[in-house]
């Protein structure tokens, strides 16, 4: 007989064995070991089956579902163009005006534009403080 010893075992595994070898009248040992048997001598490893499979085994006893898929087939639709012209077109009809037409603004003014079909947003943004430490110099 050959002797194993498993180092490292999570304690709520060790607890969870303790409790199946309890309920099944076994010290833990023989429960380990009539698992590592039970589970090794049953032939070759089973193999999980994948999601579609467990599904349509899940849903058979209830006579399973027959779906139509319809054929692929390409779409009628143009593709969006994105060039410069296309988002300049779109922040006009926005109302947002041209890129070139408008500085740029920052964070905080940006939040408040976007919140303020809601109703606002009041964003209590603390002035920058200058740092204590040193700017660092790479020579």
């Amino acid at each position: 007989m050959a002797t194993i010893t498993i180092r490292n075992l999570d304690e709520k595994i060790k607890r969870r064995l303790q409790v199946r070898a309890a309920l099944n009248g076994r010290s833990m040992e023989a429960e380990a070991r009539e698992m590592l048997s039970g589970e090794l001598t049953d032939g070759p490893p089973k193999v999980r089956a994948d999601l579609g499979t467990a599904i349509h085994k899940r849903f058979a006893a209830f006579g399973g579902v027959d779906l139509e898929i319809p054929p692929r087939q390409f779409s009628t639709r143009p593709l969006p163009d994105f060039g410069q012209d296309a988002a300049k077109e779109v922040m006009q009809s926005d109302g947002l005006g041209t890129p070139e037409s408008e500085p740029e603004e920052d964070f905080g003014t940006a939040i408040r534009k976007l919140f303020a079909p809601l109703g606002g947003v009041d964003l209590q943004i603390p002035p920058r403080r200058k740092s204590h430490r040193p700017i660092p110099t790479f020579d």
